[in-house]
């Protein structure tokens, strides 16, 4: 908040008079400061109205009169106020020089206005600018919250640019909207400035400041859903009625985007209750909730993706992000050791494939997923039994299989086979996972490495990402726990074939 000078030259009650170029008189006061100081510029930070009798300056010289407006000029003041008719009966024609010199305005202060006269004027001016910022701050809000519920994003974006006289722009991963409409390059720099973020899951505002420019950006969402970035782009720094606007525009935009995310959040929970009893087969042919609907393809079939691994919130994250973007809802149900989701007909292990690409090297080595072949809705109970066995049989190169594709190993799909191996797996596994639950140890995750790897000392090391004497430790260690010769083919294909049939149980 500033008070131009014109306006103190208006107040007839303070009787201020301009004694230099009125040209000059542009830099508006910021303060009201009185000093008999010959050096006050310690005390100042520029564009104050400076007070002074000229006490300090009696029988000053030209040269004086010149250093101590050049103080003033170099501190940046904004005008100099001379009170005349104490130490000086008029303003020393000198130091009218040397301001004109420097371009620095200088009022003359009648002997019958006190200086607290002055500053209580400026003060009082920015005290009622302050006030009237606040009033306009409070109307710009309700307006910018009209705006919002009949408008939505683009809305608000318009109605923030319009109140703050600035290029506004709001950039998310599905949506943009930028105001005035032709300054679209403000998207393509705030995705640029946005992608430097240290932390993407937890994103900061940012802001860039040029001597001709401010771009500020202020993250819209809440911990853990982020929609994107409102950015502002101005002439100049951010004034507080500016933030305040701001970030008022920055709360109505969480609310609008929150609305569809916790919508989808609410139904992706019914739809998992559903799936559920889909699956336990608790649902009848004849009475199949129409929302059941959507997880078929146009003739009613669908395919079951089951997932195991250590990074099942993030797989099911991309599921979801992924139907989202294509407009579908999500079907899953996730527990500590699996995620089963819900697919149409017409998806293939290419759309899993291409719904997962998202996942980093890491997710991506961390999971196994099998998918069904198509299937009526009702059986979606057989297409996770497919689904399972696929799963199962997956490998180090190939993470993802299609039930389709288990040429030579639909033994594993088979009810009275894969019972068979179960209980020949229970005399086995579970010796290796109450000695890892016991010891610290990873022997079973170490024994299936090794048989997917037909035993194969680098491959499998690699694998379980350690040296392959520490892998060959293990294996001799099972070999004495389970009592058996890890090197002979068949019976590394029997523990094989009854470890894949024990997990798929």
């Amino acid at each position: 908040m500033t008070v131009p000078i014109s306006w103190l030259l208006l107040q007839r009650h303070l009787s201020l008079k301009l004694l230099t170029n009125r040209s000059a008189s542009t830099q508006p006061v910021t303060f009201a400061q009185a000093t008999e100081l010959t050096d006050p510029t310690p005390w100042l930070s520029g564009g104050e109205l400076v007070l002074t009798t000229g006490l300090a300056l009696v029988g000053a010289s030209t040269g004086d009169y010149t250093e101590y407006i050049d103080r003033l000029a170099a501190a940046e003041v904004s005008a100099l106020g001379f009170g005349t008719g104490l130490s000086h009966e008029a303003v020393p024609p000198d130091l009218l020089t040397a301001a004109e010199n420097r371009g620095l305005p200088v009022l003359e202060v009648p002997f019958t206005t006190p200086f607290a006269a002055v500053t209580r004027a400026v003060m009082t001016r920015l005290s009622q600018q302050e006030y009237e910022s606040v009033l306009r701050a409070a109307e710009v809000q309700t307006r910018i919250t009209r705006v919002a519920l009949r408008g939505g994003v683009s809305a608000i974006v318009r109605e923030l640019a319009a109140a703050t006289k600035t290029s506004v722009a709001f950039v998310g991963d599905r949506l943009t909207a930028v105001h005035p409409t032709n300054h679209k390059a403000l998207i393509a720099e705030v995705r640029a400035v946005a992608a430097t973020t240290r932390d993407p899951n937890a994103p900061a505002s940012i802001s860039q400041s040029t001597p001709e420019r401010t771009l500020t950006l202020s993250p819209v969402g809440v911990s853990g859903s982020w929609h994107g970035y409102l950015a502002m782009a101005g002439t100049g720094p951010l004034n507080n009625i500016d933030r305040v606007l701001l970030g008022h525009a920055v709360s109505l935009l969480t609310l609008e985007l929150e609305k569809p995310v916790r919508l989808r959040a609410e139904r992706t929970r019914l739809n998992s209750m559903a799936f559920g009893l889909l699956l336990d087969g608790r649902i009848p042919d004849d009475n199949v909730p129409s929302y059941l609907d959507e997880a078929g393809d146009t003739n009613g079939f669908v395919r079951v993706v089951h997932v195991r691994g250590s990074a099942l919130s993030s797989v099911l994250r991309e599921f979801d992000n992924a139907l989202a973007r294509a407009g579908r809802p999500i079907f899953a149900q996730v527990d500590s050791t699996a995620l089963t989701v819900l697919l149409r007909g017409t998806d293939t292990v290419e759309t899993a494939k291409t719904f997962l690409a998202q996942l980093s090297p890491s997710e991506a080595k961390a999971v196994r997923a099998g998918i069904s072949t198509a299937h009526r809705l009702l059986d979606a109970p057989r297409a996770l039994i497919q689904a399972r066995a696929a799963a199962n049989l997956t490998t180090a190169t190939e993470r993802i299989i299609e039930f389709d594709a288990l040429t030579g190993s639909t033994i594993l799909a088979s009810e009275p086979a894969r019972e068979a191996l179960v209980a020949l797996a229970a005399n086995t596994i579970p010796i290796l996972t109450e000695h890892d639950q016991a010891h610290g140890t990873s022997l079973t995750v170490s024994l299936r490495a090794y048989l997917e790897a037909n035993g194969q000392w680098e491959s499998a090391a690699a694998e379980l990402g350690v040296h392959r004497h520490t892998l060959r430790g293990r294996i001799t260690r099972i070999e004495e726990l389970l009592r058996c010769d890890l090197g002979q083919a068949r019976v590394r294909a029997e523990l094989l074939l009854s470890l894949l049939a024990w997990e798929s149980r």
